[in-house]
């Protein structure tokens, strides 16, 4: 697994934490509207690359798709994400994120699903 940075770990379509505060639960907000948390004290394991991270809870797996993944992947092993937040289709389709008219290309999402883990 790569070495990154605390700068290089950040993405506008996820949230750390602070160093201060650890947080108890995963927020996944998909495009439709769907929001699920997760505790992390029901975390079983994540596996990924730049391209894909599954993340296996207790009673689900969350899959996310998108580039630049092995630095989610990083901050998931520290327990240090609290938020992962689908982009619009507009903002893959594009590029962007947020208001701006100005490509991103950092680490960013694709796509999020989550499925009862079988």
């Amino acid at each position: 697994m790569p070495v990154l940075t605390e700068s290089a770990i950040e993405s506008p379509d996820w949230q750390l934490a602070t160093k201060e505060n650890t947080p108890v639960s995963l927020v996944v907000q998909q495009r439709a509207g769907g929001v699920h948390i997760f505790p992390w004290m029901r975390f079983v394991w994540a596996e990924g690359d730049n391209n894909t991270v599954k993340l296996a809870f207790a009673s689900h797996v969350v899959t996310i798709e998108g580039q630049g993944l092995a630095a989610l992947l990083v901050a998931v092993a520290a327990h240090g994400v609290f938020r992962v937040i689908e982009p619009t289709d507009r903002e893959v389709q594009f590029g962007v994120r947020g208001n701006g008219p100005n490509r991103y290309s950092g680490p960013s999402i694709q796509s999020i699903s989550v499925d009862l883990l079988k």
